[in-house]
């Protein structure tokens, strides 16, 4: 179990490494691409006849983008998870239990509570990527390269934005369960 811990840790430090990169090659890619659109609407060839908005919206995500982690964070402030963000911080990777086993607890609601706590680190970067990719995926949606519908990718930064905190969802979840069974 040990080993599977610190393989995920590792893979999450990863991904936490490989997001702010992301998001700021993002940021310029929709900056240029929302500047170069703004230059062609004045040009005979202009790519986006019909669609004015398309520049405008590559500048606005290019900021989106640009600030991914101060979005986050709010996001996560209105959810009532009040998880702070910070892409490019120092990330600290898995320690270890500090009590007894692992596993082992007073009950499997304690033994859930400390296997989601031990690959939390993997569920908030998870939940970032998700999040990421769901405003990458609405841009393309907005911007007619996929038939996605925008509701599927606001449901996926939803989802992405919970997963930002694990061990509290877990324990709201298994709060209500065992108070409803």
């Amino acid at each position: 179990m040990q080993g599977l811990v610190n393989l995920v840790n590792d893979l999450a430090l990863g991904m936490a490494w490989l997001l702010p990169m992301a998001c700021y090659i993002a940021a310029w890619i929709s900056f240029l691409t929302g500047a170069w659109g703004l230059w062609q609407q004045r040009q005979p060839q202009n790519p986006f006849v019909g669609k004015p908005w398309v520049p405008w919206l590559g500048i606005v995500l290019s900021g989106v983008f640009a600030a991914f982690d101060r979005i986050l964070t709010k996001s996560s402030t209105s959810t009532g998870l009040g998880t702070q963000v910070a892409l490019g911080s120092s990330v600290t990777g898995y320690t270890d239990a500090t009590a007894g086993s692992v596993i082992s607890g007073t009950g499997p609601q304690d033994a859930i509570l400390s296997i989601v706590s031990d690959f939390a680190l993997f569920f908030e970067m998870f939940g970032a990527w998700a999040a990421f990719m769901a405003v990458v995926a609405w841009n393309a949606s907005a911007t007619g390269k996929t038939n996605r519908s925008k509701l599927s990718c606001l449901l996926q930064f939803i989802f992405g934005v919970i997963l930002l905190n694990p061990v509290k969802e877990a324990t709201w979840i298994l709060s209500h369960w065992t108070t409803s069974s």
